[in-house]
């Protein structure tokens, strides 16, 4: 794992259930109103990392991919905080996203947002937003960059990096 440049963090998974676990590690972190931004192609494992930041975000069920119905919401039982998981691939326009309240969404104080193809909604992410790239390698292989433009959410993948890493 290295320091790819300033507020990031990159490594590399060899499995799906290692992108899984990485995921689980963020969502233990985050706090109310983080948005993470999944970035990949098809097949990249971004549903994947989802499932996990879903999983130790303390989700009462299983995220599973919303590419139909676009949005989910997932509750937390211990405080009824939600999770909205996005998949934005079958958006084609501004439109659609205004038609879908994902402005509305993105500004919910108590709410955690994970959004998949955010470039689809580019100018509506926060710039408090992690983005996690995801780029395979080979058919088990993903590398992965975690970063932000927000000294203050740093601090959460600076908490990230340490208690998945060690350092």
């Amino acid at each position: 794992m290295a320091i790819l440049e300033p507020l990031s963090v990159e490594c590399t998974s060899h499995s799906e259930e290692q992108t899984w676990r990485l995921g689980a590690r963020l969502g233990a972190l985050l706090p109310r109103h983080a948005v993470i931004a999944i970035q990949g192609e098809l097949g990249a494992g971004k549903t994947s990392l989802a499932r996990g930041i879903g999983e130790g975000w303390g989700a009462e069920q299983v995220l599973r991919s919303p590419t139909f119905t676009i949005i989910q919401a997932h509750r937390r039982p211990s405080d009824n905080a939600v999770l909205y998981h996005v998949d934005l691939y079958r958006v084609t326009s501004e439109e659609e996203l205004h038609n879908l309240g994902l402005e509305e969404i993105l500004d919910a104080e108590e709410g955690v947002v994970v959004i998949e193809w955010p470039e689809r909604a580019a100018s509506l992410i926060p710039p408090e937003a992690i983005y996690v790239k995801i780029t395979p390698l080979s058919e088990t292989k993903r590398h992965l960059v975690f970063s932000t433009q927000d000294t203050r959410t740093w601090q959460v993948l600076l908490e990230f990096r340490k208690r998945t890493f060690g350092f």
